[in-house]
């Protein structure tokens, strides 16, 4: 069995084993690797000089992440894009999570501006052009825990 085949067959033996402490053994850790299971990731439209290209979604929020976790005080929590038609990126909502005592609105600041610069690095010139991906900055959680905004 590989490692995925081993966790999932320990994720389902513990939930078989349904109890209120059964819950809690199952470990975030294996929650989390059940999210980044293969999956088939949306393709988004970029451009640059040679012309149109595409990029797997997954690998532009993973890009922006990248980018979103070097803002000091802020980690990503959730990152979600929407494409429209032709596979053209509209949307990006970006929840983060913030340092106590941050002043909010300057880190959204740095959020959008680290999102932006990722996506003209991605996208080339489709995500240059003025108000094409409409980036919302959503602070979802606040924490005094330094080890949670690193």
């Amino acid at each position: 069995m590989t490692d995925n085949q081993d966790v999932l067959a320990q994720a389902t033996q513990l939930l078989r084993q349904h109890t209120d402490a059964g819950w809690t053994a199952i470990s975030a850790d294996i929650l989390h690797r059940a999210l980044r299971a293969f999956r088939p990731s949306a393709p988004v439209r970029g451009r640059h000089e040679l012309g149109d290209f595409f990029i797997a979604s997954d690998v532009v929020v993973a890009r922006l992440r990248q980018a979103i976790d070097a803002v000091p005080n802020a980690a990503a929590s959730r990152i979600t894009c929407t494409t429209g038609q032709h596979q053209q990126l509209t949307t990006v909502t970006i929840q983060i999570v913030a340092a106590y005592g941050t002043h909010l609105i300057t880190l959204a600041q740095h959020v959008h501006a680290a999102a932006t610069r990722s996506l003209a690095n991605e996208l080339g010139e489709l995500a240059t052009a003025h108000d094409a991906i409409h980036t919302h900055v959503h602070i979802g959680d606040v924490t005094d825990d330094p080890r949670d905004v690193l």
